[in-house]
């Protein structure tokens, strides 16, 4: 029975990302494991949808926390952030969030994520940095546009 139920979640996460529909011009970043290993050999701002129908928090292992604080951000359900990516490669995970509960889960089957390409940062901005968070996709578009980011226009 459990291996049954275990199918069934699977395939159910499969068309939920077969129906992804990302914004015009973002190519799409395989999410098939536990994290989400991005690489990128120039600066690329990763879209990242939340496909589960709860909330999730979005988190980057670092090997001194107190050192690198404000990687998590919470991304509810149907909802947008994007990640400026300056760093060659970089890794996010998944925590399943619940009222009294969190627990990581495998990003494959909640999280759907593309990449823009940028030819430059926006004025003044360096490194690896939340552009925007937790929002409709329409107002994360419109945010990061407001921010010096290039967003194509959406009849490409």
């Amino acid at each position: 029975m459990k291996y049954i139920m275990s199918i069934m979640l699977a395939l159910a996460a499969l068309n939920v990302s077969a129906d992804e529909i990302f914004p015009a011009g973002c190519k799409a970043i395989i999410v098939k494991d536990e994290a989400v290993k991005l690489e990128a050999a120039k600066p690329v701002i990763v879209m990242i949808h939340n496909l589960s129908s709860g909330d999730l928090w979005i988190t980057h292992p670092v090997a001194e926390p107190s050192a690198s604080a404000g990687w998590s951000s919470k991304l509810q359900a149907n909802n947008w952030s994007a990640l400026a990516l300056s760093d060659k490669t970089f890794e996010l995970n998944c925590i399943e969030s619940k009222p009294g509960h969190e627990q990581q889960v495998p990003c494959a089957g909640v999280l759907a994520a593309c990449q823009w390409d940028m030819k430059s940062m926006p004025q003044g901005a360096s490194g690896t940095y939340w552009a925007g968070e937790d929002m409709a996709i329409s107002a994360l578009t419109a945010h990061i546009a407001g921010r010096g980011f290039e967003v194509p226009d959406a009849s490409q």
